[in-house]
């Protein structure tokens, strides 16, 4: 009788899991789902077959070589850093180009595109003096906390030289009493967040704790307040950049983030099951979706977290990007496709807004190469996904 009852509770468990992902997956929501679900309903979809899958990783891979071709053509211009610009051929948004370089750098690096990844690396590190980052060769405004954010993301792919640029930044910073630019304390400072991701980074290249300044070896992760108060759109873009960036360095590495959970643990876990930082991302994640449910990139957060992006569920995300209007398949998107320039920092009600019926500025398509390359990586090299305990 009992042997028969755990049975029922399984297959009811099983089965209400199973219903509530019927329910939400048509509408590409996972609000609300703990780990364990998100990871029964990942393991009850029929694997995808290795022809369909090669055609869907040929079909990422081909439609990023055409935008980055056109990129090459057209958004690089003598600098070499990213940037939007108008049909006349004007430069826009030249201040945003250390982020968006450095995310191009990334995408083209994950896909497999050496050479245009070099020559990616190439671009940015030129937009480097002795540890100063500047946001752009024609910018004349100071480098904010964002665009170093991005840089820290090609750092964590390990450029050539990577180690000495992470030293020169954080020689910079101990300089300069921890601006790593010339703005005021709320652009310019190093926040305990930022401190933290470089800290793992100089674990990342094996470089001396005593070599790392104080500064930077005492950050910390702020995501578990910033999150309380966070905004839509860009703001929940750069969190959501920042636990990527934390799961990105700390993939099958024994090493943690220090968080505010995590020196808060001993403190609670003995008043309740397991540690707080055991639970930590999957928190993150699943308020980042609370505030952006219809964003991909964050979707694609929260099933990560939850170990659940196995090989059929990869397929579906990344053939979801494939079918977005807002990506063209043979050029680059422009205004009169959609009114965001990159799609994953901006909230889902400007994608149905209305465009301007006649063109008049190309965007350079990097919201498509990341995404694009964080699913082919996935459906290349699939994770083992295990259950949470």
């Amino acid at each position: 009788m009992r042997a028969f009852l755990a049975t029922f509770l399984l297959g009811l468990a099983l089965f209400g899991g199973a219903f509530a992902f019927t329910q939400l997956v048509a509408n590409n929501r996972y609000l609300g789902l703990s780990s364990t679900t998100l990871q029964l309903w990942a393991h009850s979809l029929p694997e995808p077959p290795a022809a369909g899958e090669s055609e869907l990783i040929r079909e990422a891979v081909r439609r990023a070589r055409i935008y980055d071709d056109q990129i090459q053509s057209h958004h690089l211009l003598v600098d070499g850093m990213l940037v939007n610009r108008t049909l006349a051929g004007n430069m826009l948004d030249e201040c945003d180009s250390l982020l968006f370089s450095s995310l191009r750098y990334v995408s083209l690096h994950k896909l497999g595109f050496n050479d245009r990844a070099q020559a990616a690396w190439d671009g940015i590190q030129n937009s480097q003096e002795n540890g100063r980052w500047l946001r752009h060769p024609r910018c004349t405004k100071s480098t904010s906390r964002d665009m170093i954010l991005g840089l820290l993301a090609a750092l964590s792919q390990k450029p050539p030289g990577f180690t000495g640029y992470l030293h020169r930044l954080m020689q910079h910073v101990q300089k300069h009493n921890g601006y790593f630019g010339k703005g005021p304390i709320y652009v310019s400072y190093l926040s305990p967040g930022l401190a933290q991701i470089i800290a793992l980074l100089a674990v990342e290249g094996k470089i001396p704790a005593q070599d790392v300044p104080k500064i930077i070896r005492d950050g910390y992760s702020t995501h578990e307040i910033e999150l309380y108060v966070v905004r839509l759109g860009f703001e929940a873009h750069l969190n959501a950049l920042t636990i990527w960036l934390e799961m990105e360095l700390t993939h099958n590495r024994d090493e943690t983030p220090n968080t505010l959970a995590r020196s808060m643990d001993g403190l609670i876990a003995p008043f309740g099951p397991g540690h707080i930082e055991d639970q930590r991302t999957d928190w993150i994640t699943s308020r980042l979706l609370e505030l952006e449910p219809h964003n991909l990139f964050i979707r694609y957060l929260r099933l990560e977290a939850a170990n659940a992006l196995t090989p059929a569920v990869s397929a579906r995300l990344l053939a979801e990007l494939l079918a977005m209007p807002e990506f063209p398949h043979d050029r680059l998107p422009m205004d009169c496709d959609r009114p965001a320039d990159y799609l994953w920092q901006r909230t889902w009600h400007p994608y149905k807004l209305l465009v301007p019926k006649s063109c008049t500025q190309e965007y350079n398509g990097a919201d498509y190469l990341w995404m694009a390359s964080l699913l082919v990586e996935r459906l290349r090299q699939p994770p083992t996904v295990r259950f949470s305990h």
